[in-house]
């Protein structure tokens, strides 16, 4: 596929608002580009969101939104070509991990499963050629020992000390090389940073760049200059959301990047924020995963100084900066952080848990978003919408699913009401793909039933892909990529065409939010007035505990405010009304409302 030709008159203009959310899916992240690309020919973004390779995707995304006036999405349509070619050289491990990344990255591509397994064996032999020695040392002994003898059975016997000293020898020194040298490079082969000697820039630093060049952050001589911010895509377009899911393996919890800040009160005032919301970074530990004018950005506040009792964090922490001074590399890698193949993050929080020393802050591993979350098609979600939000998936091509006659169906997207409804059968051969389901599925269910509920499953767009395209196949040779970026086109111009109906959307929301607005309150009303067995109704319980003085807010007297109580529980009570007269027939979910059914719950923020 040579160059797209895309003209600048394409971009502009008047054009109605979208969003944008992108699965991660390691490497298949090359289709993006072209979904971009498609349908910023249509919309103009107004959020775009993702996770893992989603969330660099949407980082690139919002640099063009960005620069869409300066030929952003021209720069973007670029980025296909550019990375044909140079791929896998972004994956570059560090020096004393290269004999791991190999072992890891020989499998990969064409060839028998025997060839596969000689590429991995002469992966660890190449790469730890001490250890191969030192277990050969025994058999050489014995050969020497022999050496005038014509018995081949010592020759056997040689052979065989020889295979299972280098096996014993390799396997202490991979034990060493996991259980020592993975843990001091955070947990992963590659900081994402460019290595010495490599021959082209490492993940990280090209993101970076990618980033900056798309904007039009470059200086005279057409370099990258300040990195792009947050708070420049605020500047530019106040309303502009850009948000990525990673994963704190401290907390054990999902985060969304930006951090979320202090939010005005009712009365316009920012409300105060816990202790410990408050993220801080090493600047040794930062400086080893992104460029130095990254770091320059980061580093702009005073260094946090530490108290004395403090002995579990390093001596050179700066408060993470407010979102409209993060560059949005920084929270896109956040979200990038393949386990064990790109490096985790350190961060440091307060752990208020603690019975001493509880403000100090404590290191929290931040990793990969999709381990906790890898398709956050909730975000930039409304009850009643009023722009269409699109999502980008990959899924496994299947023959039984996708093939009609001799035609491969890679891209598709519901576009009837029962479409998409039911979630496919997925085989399970062997014990690893058994492993490997369980995992994807503790992590991604709450995902997975999410895409086919109607309002969610007609805006997804899907990317049907082959075992060989994608995912962690880090060696796809140029067509490959090529042919997932024709896919990537495909699919925005899918979801940029007619067949989604914005329309139809917007009044399956409604219908859905309406009858399950009227199953609230009905819920509501029947716990207000119903005394069930052996409780009292939640009328009485209010009449009972309403004069009790917690989470009531004081006037500047620090007196109880009475009005605040009164008008909570007069708000109380024209939601039971409002339930009691819903229930009147025909009520909303007696007519014909969109399948499967749904539940509305309350969930904190990430």
């Amino acid at each position: 596929m040579g160059a797209s030709i895309v003209t600048e008159d394409e971009f502009n203009g008047k054009k109605p608002p979208c969003d944008l959310v992108m699965k991660g899916g390691g490497v298949s992240d090359v289709a993006y580009p072209t979904v971009i690309v498609e349908l910023a020919k249509k919309y103009r973004f107004s959020s775009v969101g993702g996770t893992s390779a989603g969330a660099l995707a949407a980082a690139i995304a919002a640099a063009g939104e960005y620069a869409r006036e300066t030929n952003g999405f021209q720069r973007i349509a670029e980025i296909p070509n550019e990375v044909a070619d140079t791929l896998f050289s972004q994956f570059q491990p560090e020096p004393q991990l290269r004999p791991l990344f190999n072992m890891l990255t020989a499998p990969l591509g064409s060839g028998s499963a025997l060839a596969k397994w000689i590429a991995v064996i002469s992966s660890a032999v190449m790469g730890y050629p001490r250890a191969t020695l030192i277990g050969l040392v025994p058999a050489l002994l014995v050969l020497v020992f022999t050496f005038d003898s014509q018995d081949y059975g010592w020759l056997a016997f040689a052979v065989l000390l020889g295979l299972v000293g280098v096996a014993l020898s390799l396997g202490l020194r991979l034990k060493w090389a996991l259980t020592k040298e993975m843990p001091e490079a955070n947990f992963g082969l590659c900081s994402g940073k460019t290595m010495p000697g490599a021959r082209g820039p490492g993940v990280t630093d090209w993101l970076a760049d990618t980033i900056d060049r798309v904007a039009g952050n470059v200086d005279e001589r057409g370099r990258p200059d300040r990195p792009l911010t947050f708070g420049d895509l605020k500047k530019r377009n106040p309303s502009f959301e850009l948000a990525m899911i990673t994963t704190d393996l401290g907390m054990m919890r999902p985060y969304k990047v930006p951090f979320r800040e202090a939010e005005p009160g009712p009365d316009g005032a920012p409300q105060a924020v816990e202790p410990h919301e408050s993220h801080f970074f090493s600047k040794a530990d930062f400086e080893k995963l992104f460029p130095p004018r990254v770091m320059a950005q980061m580093c702009r506040n005073e260094p946090l100084i530490p108290e004395p009792h403090w002995s579990d964090c390093p001596g050179d922490l700066c408060a993470f900066p407010k979102e409209r001074d993060l560059p949005i590399v920084v929270a896109a890698r956040m979200s990038l952080s393949v386990p064990f193949i790109l490096q985790a993050i350190p961060v440091y929080k307060r752990d208020l848990t603690l019975q001493q020393g509880a403000d100090q802050p404590r290191k929290c591993w931040f990793t990969d978003g999709g381990v906790s979350n890898n398709f956050p098609i909730h975000f930039f979600d409304r009850l009643w919408p009023n722009a269409p939000t699109f999502a980008i998936s990959f899924d496994e091509f299947a023959e039984e699913r996708h093939l009609e006659g001799k035609e491969e169906r890679r891209v598709e997207m519901a576009t009837d009401l029962r479409e998409g409804d039911i979630l496919p059968i997925l085989p399970i051969s062997g014990i690893g793909a058994f492993a490997l389901r369980m995992v994807d599925t503790a992590r991604s269910w709450q995902d997975n039933l999410q895409r086919v509920l109607p309002g969610y499953r007609e805006r997804i767009v899907h990317i049907h892909l082959k075992p060989d395209e994608g995912g962690y196949n880090l060696k796809m040779p140029p067509n490959v990529i090529l042919r997932l970026a024709e896919f990537g086109k495909e699919a925005g111009a899918l979801a940029a065409s007619d067949d989604f109906n914005m329309d139809e959307h917007r009044w399956r929301r409604f219908l859905i939010a309406m009858a399950e607005m009227e199953q609230l309150l009905d819920e509501l009303a029947t716990s207000h007035d119903k005394r069930p067995p052996g409780c009292e109704s939640f009328d009485e319980f209010l009449e009972r505990y309403k004069s009790a003085a917690r989470y009531q807010p004081t006037n500047e007297d620090s007196q109880l405010d009475p009005g605040w109580k009164t008008e909570t529980l007069k708000r109380a009570r024209a939601l039971v009304s409002l339930g009691n007269q819903w229930r009147e027939k025909p009520t909303v979910r007696s007519g014909r409302i969109p399948k499967p059914e749904c539940d509305f719950r309350i969930s904190p923020k990430q």
